[in-house]
């Protein structure tokens, strides 16, 4: 059904109701008259921002854009996007297992029905009411009865309303303030809306000043807070610079799970940028080491304290890093592989990014090596701040861990980092002979 016969459905079979609902729209509150409407005329919205970064890594592994208009199995694979969790490619479908949400929201749809109407274009489009549309159809397709009819608002972009994008994208930032039934914005589709918002205020994210005066436009759109909007709008910035670095402009379904180590990096260039510009280069290619070994956003915080506290640490580390990485960076080998979200069965343990969030992963990087790499610096860095009986308390474990281990050490002496381990060595026996006449 095209949206030509959606819409003629709509205005003939209709019905009206004796509700209006009432909505903020154009800068004031406006009453809108409640229709019952066809479920068979209503379409899935595929460009909802509040799953636009699952849609699209779905829609890269299906290898095509999802069409729910002109595809049947393309509108079950956003039902499923929309409804379920541990979501993955199968065929041609996107297949994944109910939500805890999708069961909530379908228990309460059994239990009190229709609650609040949904929004919808003049051609059917949902507008606010995608999940609960989703929600029906799968309850249709398994033969439940009663869903055939809905209330909704049309929001008609010609007169007599005059209700165009712009319009209704900040209506639904409005309705995203109450909670309800509705699944919240995760973190990186909160940043695709924040982004484009940003574009359409004319932000220049090379500049500053541009980024506070825009998050203070944007700022209920990031929950209020103007601060909170402008390291959203920092993280965006620097997602963009590490797509692009990684050859994959635009791809921001490759960073899902990664927001949090972004915040992190927008606040420490930021901080780079204003008080120490001639390190911003190594800052940022050191940053973006850390985000491809898969270091959590709590290392890259102790990476700024180093930079203060320990500068000589610090950029040690920063050649130490070129040098693992040289290699790869001669290879010319740029990308990033699509994350597996098969596993994510709970979505809520996502609402705020866990310290084990799957690493990025980047074809023929020397991964394990520059996360250990930084590992270690940050050990040593805090190692520095403890108390000297709290070291060398530390440091006869570790000793202990060696001698228990005694086999272990002896192959890795002969293996392919024997040299390394041998020089470690007797940079330790010469301390401790050093030590000796001290007590």
């Amino acid at each position: 059904m095209n949206a030509t016969q959606r819409q003629q459905i709509i205005e003939t079979r209709s019905e009206p109701t004796d509700r209006t609902v009432r909505l903020w729209c154009k800068d004031q509150w406006r009453d809108f008259n409640v229709e019952r409407v066809p479920v068979d005329a209503l379409l899935l919205n595929a460009d909802n921002r509040r799953f636009a970064a699952e849609r699209t890594l779905m829609e890269s592994k299906l290898g095509h854009t999802l069409d729910p208009e002109n595809s049947e199995d393309d509108e079950i694979s956003v039902i499923s996007i929309l409804l379920d969790a541990g979501c993955d490619v199968d065929g041609n479908l996107v297949k994944g297992v109910p939500s805890r949400d999708y069961e909530l929201l379908k228990s309460d749809w059994m239990r009190r029905k229709q609650a609040t109407p949904f929004w919808i274009r003049p051609d059917g489009t949902v507008r606010n009411g995608n999940r609960r549309l989703a929600m029906l159809k799968r309850l249709r397709l398994d033969g439940i009865t009663g869903t055939e009819w809905v209330e909704a608002v049309v929001l008609n972009p010609n007169r007599p309303d005059n209700i165009d994008e712009h319009d209704v994208f900040e209506m639904e930032q409005r309705e995203q303030l109450t909670e309800d039934f509705k699944v919240r914005y995760t973190d990186m589709n909160l940043l695709l809306t924040l982004r484009q918002a940003a574009i359409d205020s004319s932000i220049d994210w090379f500049d500053p000043e541009s980024i506070v005066r825009v998050a203070g436009e944007l700022q209920e759109v990031a929950g209020g807070s103007q601060s909170y909007a402008t390291i959203q709008l920092r993280a965006i910035k620097y997602m963009d610079a590490y797509l692009a670095d990684a050859d994959a402009t635009g791809q921001y379904h490759k960073l899902l799970r990664q927001v949090e180590r972004f915040r992190d990096i927008g606040k420490i260039m930021s901080w780079v940028e204003e008080d120490y510009p001639d390190d911003l280069t190594d800052m940022l290619q050191l940053m973006f080491a850390a985000v491809r070994a898969g270091n959590p956003h709590g290392d890259i915080r102790v990476i700024r304290k180093m930079f203060l506290e320990e500068r000589d640490r610090y950029e040690r580390l920063v050649i130490q890093v070129a040098q693992d990485e040289q290699e790869w960076e001669q290879s010319g080998a740029r990308g990033i592989s699509d994350p597996d979200l098969s596993s994510d069965l709970d979505e809520e343990e996502y609402e705020d990014e866990s310290e084990q969030a799957t690493p990025i992963q980047t074809p023929g990087y020397p991964q394990e090596q520059v996360k250990r790499r930084i590992k270690n610096a940050i050990d040593g860095y805090e190692a520095s701040q403890l108390e000297v009986v709290d070291t060398l308390e530390q440091i006869i474990s570790r000793v202990r861990i060696l001698d228990s281990a005694s086999e272990r050490l002896s192959e890795t002496l002969r293996g392919p980092r024997g040299n390394e381990a041998k020089s470690m060595l007797s940079e330790i026996i010469d301390w401790a002979d050093g030590t000796k006449g001290m007590y």
